[in-house]
């Protein structure tokens, strides 16, 4: 089951907790909660915690990407934090983490 919840964030901007699965039964409810968060008049940062993530599929993938886009359309910047190993490693694999703001892996 997926949570979301959001709270200002230590500095300003937005932090967006998510909870749960990311996957096909999911994605969409996740998609039009970033979208709300990115949309909200004067939103200048959304970060999109993952900590509490267990599975992120490829229509996860794509809602981040997607959010990512549309946050930079309207100078929104959005990173994503504190990905569980098994979802830092779909991130990384796909080519998004850096896109998403996460720091290099380490060697």
């Amino acid at each position: 089951m997926l949570k979301v919840r959001t709270e200002a964030a230590t500095g300003g901007g937005t932090l967006m907790i998510v909870t749960g699965v990311v996957d096909m039964a999911s994605a969409d409810a996740l998609a039009g909660r970033l979208r709300e968060a990115v949309a909200r008049p004067g939103e200048s940062a959304l970060t999109v915690d993952l900590a509490g993530v267990s599975f992120l599929d490829s229509n996860g993938i794509r809602v981040l990407i997607e959010a990512y886009r549309m946050a930079e359309h309207r100078n929104v910047v959005l990173r994503i934090r504190d990905p569980r190993p098994v979802v830092d490693r779909v991130l990384r694999v796909t080519g998004v983490a850096g896109l998403l703001g996460l720091p290099a892996a380490p060697p």
